[in-house]
């Protein structure tokens, strides 16, 4: 699905990295040479393309070796990323690597009021941990980012991220519309621009039920519906000439008057299963009164249908408007901390027999408890909204084994993921399915099904969540081994939309402090140990339409 970027940094960020791919690759291998060189000739302003103002205040601070491992990162990270899931990395998750980077700098140091651990051209800090923080931060936020998920930079001064969600809506009631109302997505289309209108006359009858022969209606402003206009609502001026009356969706007879005033002459004839009927009367082009006559009459079942013309000229302020709006919505980062501390005796030790270090070993816990944990808590809110959007798929493999193998029965999940994945982009007006995440029973099925419906990813098992491949050229699919439930009988498949941009996503991720860690002070006890320290906003889209893109499958008798 392609990626509309709305942020103007955003965009900016896209063409930089194009471009630096581009560049950066000679004989198909990473030219580190060609990567400094294009940044180079880029910050002097002459390549034509604009280095992302986080990612300049970055190098600013870096010396050349360090500047070097910077463009490394972006380029391995963004390689990474691509390798665990099969897609190019977005532009917005490369600008908020780049802003991860940027908030190791001086300059967003002295913003924030904190003094955490990083690394200028003059040195590292003197506690630091990571004397390359900058890199560490790219490629932590690279290889760690949630693939459906979107990421909006969060101010490194107010912890906040503000989200804006641009809509078009009709300036008045008018047509199918009423004021206010959105024009988007599914939305759209409806009867509003066009000066045409049409109504579905009421075929009169008497007491007895036989139709008397008199056809009545009334053209209005309000297309209350795609037949049906509002009796009461505003009265519009028509063109003289042009209505046109319809029997069982045939034209049958025409308005015989350009010219003149008050009513007009209708004039015309079906023939309804050998009989004719002749069809008289008049409509009313400054008012917009239909009465019609047919002779003899019409059956009552015939669906009559006039449709004619606003005038524009003669009524200018029906001209109909369409507003476009911008709502605002704040995003507050919450804090992450944790420590981790070892007793001299056990660093020695574990140092001396097992060559290991146990500090480094628990911060590397600590990171790895950090994506899990974040990514987990994504899935939970998603499992929680896609009970508005549920299918089941029944398997019923007691039955279907018996003339069909597996991966045919799969064959026939397409329908279902379909139906529910249409229902998704009719309910977020902007996307539908783009992920599913499964257990152990489905993910091993899926990886045994034939190559016309499945694309491995080559990923190795492991025991967390990872991409096993591509399903119907369409889903990406990945194992999860929670939150996802699965019995000796059944399984969930729980999808989510990835949209095309930032304010549509149905989860909004951002970092206004990167992932830190800070080593603490050796105590009297001798132990020494390390804080971890993020602040983050991990968010379901406040926007309730964009936070639907989520749909839950429980696929029943698997065995």
């Amino acid at each position: 699905m392609p990626h509309h970027y709305h942020s103007r940094e955003t965009a900016e960020v896209a063409e930089f990295i194009d471009s630096f791919r581009q560049e950066s690759v000679k004989s198909g291998v990473f030219d580190s040479a060609a990567a400094d060189d294009f940044l180079t000739t880029a910050i002097n302003q002459s390549a034509g393309v604009k280095v992302p103002q986080k990612l300049q205040a970055a190098l600013d601070e870096a010396d050349d070796k360090s500047a070097s491992m910077l463009s490394r990162a972006i380029f391995d990270g963004a390689a990474v990323y691509e390798q665990a899931h099969g897609a190019p990395c977005p532009a917005d998750v490369m600008q908020q690597a780049i802003h991860l980077a940027y908030a190791t700098t001086n300059d967003a140091r002295r913003k924030m009021g904190m003094t955490l651990d990083s690394a200028t051209s003059e040195g590292h800090d003197a506690l630091s941990l990571q004397p390359n923080r900058a890199v560490v931060a790219i490629l932590a936020a690279l290889t760690e980012a949630i693939p459906f998920a979107h990421y909006l930079p969060a101010d490194i001064n107010s912890n906040e991220a503000k989200l804006a969600i641009m809509t078009h809506q009709a300036g008045r009631d008018y047509g199918r519309y009423s004021a206010g109302g959105i024009m988007d997505g599914a939305n759209s289309g409806d009867t509003y621009i066009s000066s045409s209108r049409e109504h579905k006359c009421e075929v009169e009858t008497d007491a007895e039920g036989d139709p008397t022969g008199n056809i009545t209606g009334k053209l209005t402003a309000i297309q209350d519906t795609d037949e049906t206009c509002d009796p009461d609502a505003a009265t519009v001026k028509l063109l003289r000439g042009r209505a046109i009356v319809y029997v069982d969706g045939m034209i049958v007879a025409k308005e015989v008057s350009s010219t003149g005033t008050g009513t007009s002459a209708v004039s015309g004839q079906v023939d309804i299963e050998g009989t004719t009927h002749q069809i008289g009367g008049t409509i009313n082009p400054d008012t917009g009164a239909i009465a019609l006559t047919a002779q003899p009459p019409l059956p009552a079942s015939s669906h009559v249908l006039v449709e004619s013309f606003i005038d524009y000229e003669r009524a200018p302020e029906l001209t109909p408007e369409i507003i476009t709006a911008v709502d605002t919505f704040q995003l507050f980062a919450k804090p992450w901390r944790v420590t981790t501390h070892q007793t001299i005796d056990s660093r020695t030790q574990m140092a001396n027999e097992l060559g290991l270090d146990p500090y480094s070993e628990g911060v590397l816990g600590i990171q790895s408890q950090f994506a899990n944990e974040r990514h987990y808590e994504v899935l939970r809110k998603a499992r929680r909204l896609a009970g508005r959007n549920q299918e089941t798929f029944d398997f019923a493999w007691a039955s279907q084994g018996d003339y069909k193998s597996r991966a045919d029965v799969w064959r026939d999940f397409n329908a279902v993921v379909g139906a529910v994945s249409q229902r998704m982009a009719l309910s977020t007006m902007n996307h539908g399915v783009t992920h599913l995440y499964v257990g152990e029973n489905v993910a091993a099925q899926m990886q045994g099904l034939p190559a016309d419906i499945w694309e491995p990813s080559g990923v190795v098992e492991r025991p967390g969540i990872f991409r096993l491949g591509r399903l119907f050229g369409r889903y990406d699919v990945y194992y999860s081994p929670k939150v996802v439930l699965e019995t000796a009988n059944s399984a969930e498949v729980l999808c989510v939309g990835r949209a095309t941009d930032v304010t549509r996503n149905p989860f909004v991720l951002g970092d206004a402090v990167p992932p830190t860690v800070i080593p603490l002070a050796t105590n009297a006890d001798l132990k020494s140990g390390a804080g971890f320290y993020a602040r983050n906003f991990t968010s379901v889209n406040p926007h309730q339409p964009s936070s639907t893109g989520c749909a839950l499958i429980n696929v029943t008798n698997l065995f």
